[in-house]
């Protein structure tokens, strides 16, 4: 089910996105939007927003094209106790079948080859929980989503800062400063997830 409001200033009717997952707004633009739900206790206690993205900084609520946005979090161990969904494989004749996700514990029933792997988790969103602005992450392998804690915020952190790292001293090696604009960009990523932790949010606002 879709979810909408209207832009304040423009009236614009815009997508904020679907049912608990909100992709199309994010947690600092809520004030910006109105004819959706009142932003109570209840409804921050389930729903999850668009991560802030340092260069949609610009951008309205629902004025992105990304809808479904990540930020690959190579090298990422994720949670031990994530509830890991199943993932459908096919075959040119019409052949299906469900397996359980690679990226979960366990004994596999069959072993997985990575080939274009396109890395364990991404950083998607955040969300207010514990009175925290927490950042969401998204099992690449099935989709499930879950919050960084318990120190995978930090490790999350660790993951983002190494890949731009890794631009700056490729801007640095070859003169390339499209890959130093990168590398600080995702910097303010790490920042900005990690500063969602420590935000004063106020009572009005905590879940």
């Amino acid at each position: 089910m879709g979810e909408y409001g209207y832009v304040r200033g423009t009236g614009e009717r815009v997508k904020l996105g679907t049912c608990e997952e909100l992709y199309g707004v994010r947690f600092d633009q809520r004030d910006q939007v109105y004819g959706y739900e009142p932003w109570s206790a209840e409804l921050l206690a389930v729903v999850r927003f668009r991560f802030p993205w340092p260069d949609e900084d610009g951008a309205s609520p629902g004025m992105t094209e990304q809808w479904n946005r990540g930020l690959t979090l190579w090298g990422f161990d994720q949670p031990a106790d994530v509830d890991h969904g199943s993932v459908q494989w096919s075959a040119r004749n019409g052949y299906l079948m469900s397996l359980p996700c690679p990226e979960g514990a366990g004994d596999q029933p069959a072993h997985v080859h990575r080939n274009g792997y396109g890395g364990p988790a991404s950083l998607v969103g955040q969300a207010v929980r514990g009175g925290r602005l927490v950042g969401i992450a998204r099992c690449n392998g099935c989709e499930t989503r879950y919050r960084l804690e318990d120190g995978h915020e930090q490790a999350a952190a660790v993951c983002i800062r190494a890949a731009a790292d890794e631009e700056i001293r490729t801007a640095e090696q070859h003169g390339t400063e499209g890959n130093r604009g990168i590398g600080e960009r995702l910097h303010v990523v790490a920042d900005r997830l990690l500063a969602g932790y420590a935000a004063e949010l106020g009572e009005g606002v905590r879940s």
